[in-house]
């Protein structure tokens, strides 16, 4: 997967609440979103227009899912 491109933070939004997240506090600039029994929450740069490319990727990671699946679905439902 070689084509790394930032996404609108409303479509991460929305990949994040069908992932089982929830937005739960703002901390400073960030939007912190968690879920139940999920060992870390995610943070979201809330004030921003896109969300870069890396940032995706590690949160993905962190969620035990992939870019490519991510990309897959915003490309459905962006």
């Amino acid at each position: 997967m070689g084509n790394f491109r930032p996404l609108p933070t409303k479509c991460w939004e929305s990949f994040l609440l069908m992932m089982g997240y929830r937005y739960s506090r703002t901390k400073g600039s960030q939007d912190i979103w968690i879920k139940k029994n999920a060992p870390r929450s995610i943070p979201v740069w809330g004030d921003e227009k896109e969300i870069p490319a890396q940032h995706l990727k590690s949160s993905c990671n962190t969620m035990g899912t992939t870019l490519d699946i991510l990309y897959a679905w915003a490309q459905e439902n962006c």
